[in-house]
């Protein structure tokens, strides 16, 4: 969208800065799209760059108003045709109004980045803890799983019966779990296991 021709002619400084003069709710419909448009990229440039011609355009009045309370005289020629000219007053209302948007923009483009920075961070910050959480959780129901499975082991080695040769008489005797008692001569038994 940024690279298409009638976008850029919409959104240009000198497009929004002329339509402005004549219609200002259009103006601001366009700073808002220029601001959509390249938000990402430029993010303070718009409201600086309107703020700067706003107040380019209140500079002579500015001067004017020093000269008046200051006595000087800047010796600029045709400086009185200029401030007495009727478009002149037209010009210093829309200065204001392009300072006052553009200070209004900073302002409030400034507040939203910062909430929704700071939102965003809180909200990544509540999910890497919540996947920490879940992983944790994870790991000690995985450790829970291998200790009843390695008790279901023992237990079934336990009950599972061993042929084991009495050392005393010799005779073969089936025994559960790990330890018994020889059927013929009584005498304890142990089996061990082949490594």
């Amino acid at each position: 969208m940024r690279k298409n021709f009638i976008t850029k002619a919409i959104c240009s400084f000198p497009v929004i800065l002329i339509i402005g003069y004549f219609v200002p709710a259009i103006a601001v419909i366009l700073a808002l799209f220029r601001y959509v448009v390249y938000g990402k990229t430029h993010f303070y440039r718009t409201p600086i760059v309107l703020l700067v011609a706003g107040l380019l355009l209140l500079l002579p009045r500015g001067l004017e108003l020093a000269m008046a309370n200051f006595n000087f005289n800047l010796g600029i020629p045709y400086w009185s045709e200029i401030i007495a000219h009727p478009l002149y007053p037209k010009f210093t209302d829309y200065g204001k109004f392009l300072a006052i948007f553009a200070i209004i923009l900073l302002v409030v483009t400034y507040v939203l980045r910062n909430f929704i920075e700071g939102l965003s961070n809180k909200f990544s910050q509540l999910m890497n803890g919540y996947y920490q959480d879940r992983a944790k959780r994870d790991d000690e129901i995985e450790k829970e799983v291998k200790l009843e499975s390695k008790i279901k082991e023992i237990e079934a080695e336990q009950k599972t019966p061993h042929a084991v040769k009495c050392p005393h008489c010799g005779k073969t005797n089936h025994i559960t779990g790990t330890t018994g008692r020889c059927k013929a001569c009584r005498s304890a038994i142990e089996y061990r296991a082949k490594k």
